[in-house]
């Protein structure tokens, strides 16, 4: 057998899905197999593989055990001349394995290969190509060097950033999103290493295939597409933590050796540090809005006294009033994403409201106040307005819903696509729809690029199963070019449509965009609600605890609430339809608190007609009308 294709999946179902489908065509003609080793995932990913993908020999481990002990799994298990690794978010392109293949055929001394990644938006993936990071190449890319300059052959060594990404050239490490390995040579270095449970060990093993006489190539003619971070969901910081920890035990396992302890120190303080720099930079993109709130406020009280329209504000006074400002527009959604500036206006316009009938009634002159708020009124609008200034991503300003959607396929596959975009965006403002002959030559993608930026098109669809893969690559390459247009590939009869990000689906629920439990709106009311009540009944408990059957659960239930642990109203059942968004374990449900006689069928409806369409005021309902039973223990 020539090729052993091994993917290790974790809860990326349609992910999986759409890379098999991709991996199937390039194996056309190839003698290959495919291992899918499965990480306990819980969204019927086993199922799904079963059940469409026969052919496919399937893994089920019981338990996460990790990246490199489950493809090591595979490893001893394939029977290729050649392995590859391929994360489950990924997209190949049809000529992919046939050239690999050929390259290692008449290159012997190569022992891995790594191909030419570009990510969901058509950008190239600067991994495709890596050097070794020593101490100094990973102290460059710390102290941002390599960002500075990253095309420099000294400070650019990480991403080897002075090698042109379209030429085949030696590269030193894999990435293990797609990783081309000789079975040979694995048998000589051995496997991956299973002390890396996450990220590093394809660091560790491009070094080992190095260290035992082979050579690890770059080859651009082969080209896939890396939904990058969705297999891996990088934006949490405990993917800070797992990454940094890799890298230091990789500069343990091979660099310290080479020096005292005060070297191993210096090592792991630099990645330490720069892990902590990271999780901090995290930490100020999430209050990166009301920190400049709160300095435009500043400013615009500062300036009105300046002006001569107001008395000095005292210091105190000056910061209640910021306080106060900032909770009045967090309350009425202006730190929301996607950020909308109606949101902001309706916050100021409560704050200028208050503040004036406050002075009236207290009879304390609103000048001080009053023109300061009006002024950081329009300051804060202006900064909503201007994104660009601030790097805000596409998406993060406008709503969703109402794009111009182009479909580039058969008639009958464009118009299911666009149909399911029609629901899951609530409505589209135009589309647009032109055959697959579109992208097959430069001139049509060129057409193609003219029409979008005319007709102000916000995303492209692909169809699948009209297109070839490796054209969709091509087109997504030079359509980038386009500013803010989103790429997304729809399968065949548009089961799904994947995107940057996002997975739509006819299976998912679809829910309304302004009153699904998860908007941003009703996490916010449900949070408001679940302290106020809380603090109220904390408040009023020598009262309020003698109409509570279970008094000493109901003071729990407080304390689980305040502290996030609990809501007051959750689902259902003890576990919830995968379709709809998870929510912390409620004291009450909507089946018992609305009188209903629980069975699966009440259970399974009353759960999405709740996700579907939550309102706080029937929340609160249920908890008072409810209130002898707040000290029920939460369920989930």
């Amino acid at each position: 057998m020539k090729l052993s294709i091994i993917i290790v999946n974790f809860n990326v179902r349609a992910f999986l899905e759409q890379c098999l489908r991709s991996v199937q065509e390039a194996m056309e003609g190839l003698d290959a197999e495919v291992i899918v080793v499965d990480n306990q995932s819980t969204d019927g990913s086993v199922e799904m593989l079963r059940q469409r993908f026969p052919a496919v020999r399937v893994i089920p481990n019981r338990t996460n055990v990790g990246f490199s002990r489950a493809n090591n799994q595979a490893i001893r298990e394939s029977k290729g001349e050649y392995v590859l690794l391929l994360n489950p978010d990924t997209v190949v392109g049809e000529d992919v394995f046939r050239k690999v293949v050929s390259f290692l055929d008449t290159n012997p001394q190569v022992g891995g290969l790594g191909v030419k990644m570009i990510d969901g938006t058509g950008r190239f993936l600067p991994e495709s190509k890596r050097g070794l990071p020593t101490p100094s190449v990973a102290f460059f890319k710390i102290m941002g060097l390599s960002r500075i300059f990253p095309h420099s052959k000294l400070f650019g060594r990480y991403h080897l950033g002075h090698l042109p990404e379209d030429e085949p050239a030696p590269i030193e490490i894999l990435s293990g999103a797609c990783m081309f390995l000789r079975r040979s040579v694995l048998d000589k270095v051995g496997l991956l290493d299973e002390s890396f449970f996450m990220y590093g060990e394809d660091i560790d093993l491009s070094y080992r295939i190095t260290l035992g006489g082979h050579g690890n190539w770059y080859l651009p003619d082969a080209r896939i597409i890396h939904y990058k971070g969705e297999s891996t969901k990088k934006s949490s910081v405990n993917y800070v933590f797992v990454f940094y920890n890799a890298m230091v035990i990789f500069a343990r396992k091979h660099f310290t050796r080479r020096g005292p302890q005060f070297f191993s120190f210096i090592i792991r303080g630099a990645i330490y540090l720069s892990a902590a720099a990271a999780i901090v930079a995290r930490f100020f993109r999430g209050i990166l809005f009301p920190l400049l709130d709160a300095a435009l406020l500043s400013l615009a009280l500062w300036l009105v006294h300046l002006l001569g329209h107001g008395p000095a504000i005292p210091v105190w006074e000056g910061v209640l009033a910021v306080c106060f400002t900032l909770a009045c527009l967090a309350v009425s959604g202006a730190y929301d994403m996607p950020v909308k500036p109606l949101r902001a206006a309706i916050g100021m316009a409560v704050v200028i409201l208050i503040s004036g009938v406050a002075a009236l009634l207290t009879g304390i002159p609103a000048a001080p106040l009053v023109p300061g708020f009006m002024a950081a009124a329009l300051l804060i609008l202006l900064l909503r307005y201007v994104p660009g200034w601030l790097r805000v991503p596409r998406g993060a300003i406008a709503a969703p819903g109402k794009a111009s959607v182009l479909a580039i396929g058969s008639a009958d596959e464009a118009r299911t696509a666009i149909a399911l975009l029609w629901q899951t965006h609530f409505g589209l403002k135009k589309t647009l729809v032109r055959e697959a002959a579109a992208i097959s030559s430069d001139e049509g993608i060129a057409a193609i690029r003219d029409l979008a930026r005319r007709e102000g098109v916000d995303e492209v669809v692909f169809c699948a199963r009209d297109l070839r893969m490796e054209d969709v690559i091509k087109a997504m390459e030079q359509l980038r070019q386009v500013r803010g247009v989103v790429f997304k590939i729809a399968q065949p009869g548009s089961s799904f449509i994947i995107g940057p990000g996002t997975t739509e689906s006819l299976q998912d629920l679809l829910l309304l965009r302004d009153h699904t439990v998860r908007s941003s709106a009703s996490v916010r009311r449900r949070k408001l609600l679940d302290i106020g009540l809380s603090l109220m009944f904390l408040c009023l408990l020598p009262l309020t605890i003698w109409f509570v059957e279970d008094k000493a659960g109901f003071v729990r239930n407080l304390l689980g609430i305040i502290t996030g642990r609990f809501t007051w109203v959750g689902y259902s059942g003890p576990g919830h339809d995968r379709r709809i968004p998870a929510l912390r374990p409620g004291v009450l449900n909507p089946v018992v608190a609305d009188g209903y006689r629980s069975s699966p069928v009440t259970v399974k409806r009353m759960d999405l007609e709740y996700a579907k369409d939550y309102h706080v005021w029937k929340d609160m309902a249920r908890v008072l009308s409810n209130f002898r039973r707040l000290g029920t223990l939460p369920m989930g």
